[in-house]
């Protein structure tokens, strides 16, 4: 049986966290594909016909897909918009013989964004795609023929069409300075600007990018106070346009003796789940939030970004600087690192630390090696080792111990079966058990669970901002011996430090509090009699 299989057609929007300048909305961009008939070829261009490809069960095929289109004048026109939603297998696409590509290397693309204008030419034009389909059954579907039918659009955008499509997103921060990253669906000049802030504290107020798609600032901010309020808000310029978001209220700097912050991971998927978790949090307020990893469903699908995360939490990421810990889910995508702005020499560094107040933060990505002689492990060692703050959180997106799927045993050697798990209970654990740390947040398993480790580590799985949820596993008992509070639920931890003792409560976001722990300041260890670095 034939089953019509059409690569969508897909409507044409903007993600955006932006307020438009101008008091009318721009008119639709072009569809330069609006009449167009597409002709189809499996012999590689030898001969095309106008009737769709049927592809046989168990079979795989090369097709290539041209039609021609007229474009009368390219006047105004600054970037193309190719919508295709051939979002499967190896994928090609040319207009009039030059490759289209997506702006970021390794990055998956249901709209192809900001495509250079001057591809176009007055007259006739090409655009090709060579789709290479393997349509072969798998565990959970049945391969059955199918035809190929193709549906695009290419829009044509002008100036008035310039939106900031992701962001803007406060990234660290510190006692002087804070952090802000966008993105803009074509290249332009974007500034950041303060309201409201007198000249005595701040360097300049504002900041103007490069002409690009994403934007990246800091800003300083000398003498600060405590709880001090203020607001901000960015503008992106292409020529004559200028479009702006609203004033975004924030807070840095908080008091010397306090430190309130939550931590949370796992979002990914299920978009209203994380919204709901992060409008309670934002209600909360907390000084800072750290996201243990798992976003969205796979990094490299740039679309995910905007629809499963970004927008979700439009609000919350403008106001509250948010630390980052990379997933699996990420996919090591190249996105992540411009998005993002950690507390490292360079704002992109995956392994970080900073001290705030009296609280040590750390965050690692938990699948690189941090083996005792390795580049990571020499590092980790020494900011454990130096640290003299009063409570020590490290994050990774890995556990050491899970109750749940993650935490899987090996049936042969009974040690857990993914790498970047044994990793954590061989070398991380003990690193910081020997240095004293507070407590061990991590995801990757969506459940709640503390775990009380031998030598008075606490370990928290908090993998319940969004992601489907998980229970434990029958061999529960035998993969994690030191769980303590389980719970398959929404959540996020709320950790609040005052003077010399520290809080941490597990919260649903109804209010119910399904776990506590409470902490007194460490004697870190003297840093002069620290055993060198491991070899």
């Amino acid at each position: 049986m034939k089953r019509g299989l059409i690569f969508g057609l897909l409507s044409l929007s903007f993600v955006s966290a932006s307020v438009c300048a101008q008091t009318t909305q721009p008119a639709e961009p072009k569809d330069l594909l609006v009449s167009a008939k597409w002709t189809y070829s499996l012999d590689g261009g030898k001969t095309f016909s106008p009737t769709p490809p049927t592809i046989k069960a168990e079979t795989t095929a090369e097709v290539l897909a041209r039609t021609e289109f007229e474009v009368s004048d390219t006047a105004g026109f600054v970037v193309l918009e190719l919508t295709h939603g051939l979002t499967g297998g190896r994928v090609k696409f040319s207009l009039n013989g030059s490759e289209v590509k997506g702006p970021m290397k390794g990055m998956y693309y249901k709209t192809i964004p900001a495509i250079d204008a001057k591809l176009l030419k007055k007259g006739k034009n090409v655009l090709s795609v060579d789709i290479a389909i393997k349509n072969v059954s798998t565990r959970r579907r049945k391969a059955k023929d199918i035809q190929l039918k193709i549906a695009m659009r290419l829009a044509a955008l002008k100036a008035e069409h310039l939106r900031i499509q992701t962001g803007p997103i406060l990234g660290a921060f510190g006692k002087d300075y804070f952090t802000v990253t966008c993105r803009t669906n074509m290249p332009a000049n974007v500034k950041l600007i303060m309201d409201g802030v007198p000249k005595a504290k701040i360097m300049s107020h504002q900041q103007t990018s490069e002409l690009g798609l994403r934007h990246r600032f800091r800003v300083k901010m000398p003498n600060l106070r405590p709880d001090e309020k203020w607001s901000y808000h960015i503008s992106a310029n292409r020529g004559e346009q200028t479009i702006a978001t609203k004033r975004w209220p924030v807070r840095f700097a908080p008091t010397n003796e306090a430190l309130r912050f939550v931590a949370m991971g796992d979002s990914r998927t299920y978009p209203e789940k994380w919204a709901k978790v992060a409008d309670v949090v934002l209600k909360v307020k907390p000084d800072l939030v750290v996201h243990s990893g798992d976003m969205v469903g796979w990094g490299k699908r740039d679309w995910e970004w905007d629809e499963q995360f970004f927008a979700p939490a439009k609000k919350l990421l403008a106001t509250i600087p948010f630390y980052a810990v990379i997933g699996n889910h990420e996919a090591n995508a190249t996105l992540y690192n411009e998005l993002f702005y950690t507390p490292s020499k360079d704002g992109k560094s995956r392994n970080w630390s900073q001290i705030v107040n009296d609280v040590h933060l750390i965050g690692i990505d938990g699948s690189e090696d941090f083996s005792a002689g390795s580049e990571n492990g020499k590092w980790l060692e020494k900011t454990l080792a130096g640290s003299k703050a009063e409570f020590v959180f490290f994050f990774s997106h890995y556990p050491a111990w899970s109750s749940s799927a993650h935490g899987g045993l090996d049936k042969k050697t009974g040690r857990p079966r993914e790498k970047a798990v044994r990793q954590a209970q061989d070398v991380l654990v003990p690193l910081l058990t020997k240095y004293k740390a507070t407590a061990y947040i991590c995801g990757h398993d969506h459940c709640y669970e503390r775990s009380e480790l031998p030598g008075g580590l606490t370990h928290i799985i908090s993998g319940g901002a969004g992601a489907p949820l998980r229970k434990k596993t029958e061999n529960a008992k035998k993969q994690n011996p030191h769980s303590k509070v389980f719970a398959s639920v929404l959540h996020y931890c709320l950790i609040e430090i005052n003077g010399d003792t520290c809080t941490m409560k597990a919260v649903t976001p109804n209010g119910k509090v399904i776990d506590k722990r409470t902490w007194k300041a460490r004697k870190a260890p003297d840093a002069e009699k620290a055993v060198s670095l491991r070899r």
